[in-house]
């Protein structure tokens, strides 16, 4: 625990969690405190088996700009978070399952596309047959029910 003082007001704050496993008194630009508090202790735990402190302060080191070792700190407590919850697919079969979620989405819009294009096929036969005034009966019967469709979209 680290005390901080200023003025009359002493403040008591828990060191992180990294700081704690190593034993050491947490600096106030501990890169770890952000992402390991001492209320995620879980998280810690996650980080620690999968990756091992020594290699994430490595990995931390070897990065100079402060976003970037944000964007890997959080990468990596996601990755473990994830791999704790499922320890054989982790963050890849959630990407499978998100990759055949599109794939779905995909074909379902190339199917309304498809649809679409027919439509339009339908109502050019349609029009083509009544600008050539051929009204022999049952020649566009249907399409005379139908209202036509006039927009325009872009694959």
């Amino acid at each position: 625990m680290s005390i901080s003082t200023s003025g009359n007001t002493t403040v008591a704050t828990e060191d992180c969690l990294a700081c704690k496993y190593q034993r050491r008194r947490c600096p106030a630009d501990c890169s770890f405190a952000p992402n390991f508090p001492h209320d995620r202790e879980q998280q810690f735990k996650n980080m620690h088996k999968l990756f091992g402190m020594a290699n994430v302060i490595k990995l931390i080191r070897t990065l100079k700009d402060p976003s970037k070792k944000d964007i890997a700190m959080r990468t990596i407590v996601v990755e473990s978070d994830m791999r704790a919850r499922d320890p054989v697919g982790g963050c890849y079969r959630i990407i499978q399952e998100l990759q055949h979620q599109i794939e779905c989405k995909e074909a379902q819009l190339d199917k309304i596309y498809y649809t679409i294009a027919n439509c339009r096929a339908q109502n050019a036969h349609c029009l083509q047959l009544q600008t050539q005034k051929i009204d022999d009966g049952d020649h566009c019967q249907m399409m005379h029910k139908l209202p036509l469709i006039g927009f325009e979209t872009e694959k």
